[in-house]
């Protein structure tokens, strides 16, 4: 089971026994003090422990580190409920493979805790650029649908302002931004599959739309000249025009 964390993970991680074994996945460049054990694919010798969180010793050591790639389709080098707790702050929406990072996390842990930037985050303009949104490193736009993690493709439409109608002013300390989940034994991941551009403006505006709004959002985008745009939006949606098409083909 997956919910939204009451209380911080520093809270959390303070709570925990002290014997309880704590993995970070993917914490490298900001790792916890408190975890045990700590898994990324880059060298030890590169781990930023400089930017450890939170207060205390950092109990990371050379031997308890697995240099790893987390989303290679191998097991990690850890035996199943190894760890009491683990850590996966910041990660899921960078990675290529999310899915298969979940899957390993439920295996090696027991429960955990899993941050990532909302929609809201992504769906922001400001942040780093005025004309785009989110952060450009990121992949996925993430949220917890129906009681399961849901990965959306980050697609290029986001930076559309007639799909992406987040007017918001960036605020990095709302608590909106942020999507910090706690889990329990196990929870649900899906990866949400738009296949058209249809359904990608329909996700983006919350909203079923007709054909003609589609079409009226492609021209809008067109990277085309203005009079090769109302064209092929003419084209697309007078029936007139669809019936000369065709018998001129």
């Amino acid at each position: 089971m997956i919910k939204t964390a009451t209380e911080s993970i520093f809270n959390i991680l303070d709570n925990l026994p002290k014997n309880a074994k704590v993995l970070d996945v993917g914490g490298a460049y900001s790792p916890f003090r408190r975890a045990d054990a700590l898994i990324d694919i880059i060298p030890f010798e590169d781990v930023k422990r400089e930017n450890a969180k939170r207060n205390g010793d950092v109990r990371l050591t050379r031997e308890n580190y697995f240099q790893h790639d987390i989303c290679e389709r191998k097991a990690w080098p850890m035996t199943d409920k190894m760890f009491d707790y683990s850590t996966c702050s910041h990660v899921l929406e960078d990675i290529r493979d999310p899915l298969w990072v979940c899957s390993e996390i439920i295996r090696v842990s027991k429960a955990g805790y899993i941050e990532i930037p909302s929609r809201l985050y992504e769906t922001s303009f400001g942040l780093e650029s005025k004309k785009f949104a989110g952060a450009s490193h990121h992949r996925w736009l993430v949220d917890l649908f129906e009681g399961k993690l849901r990965f959306t493709f980050k697609h290029f439409y986001v930076h559309s302002k007639a799909v992406n109608k987040n007017r918001t002013k960036p605020d990095l300390k709302n608590p909106e931004m942020y999507l910090k989940l706690e889990w329990n034994d196990n929870f649900t991941y899906t990866e949400q599959w738009l296949g058209n551009g249809k359904e990608v403006f329909e996700y983006f505006l919350g909203r079923k739309i007709t054909e003609k709004e589609m079409w009226k959002i492609y021209r809008i985008n067109s990277p085309k000249n203005i009079l090769v745009r109302w064209l092929a939006y003419f084209k697309n949606t007078s029936p007139f025009l669809k019936k000369f098409y065709k018998k001129i083909k």
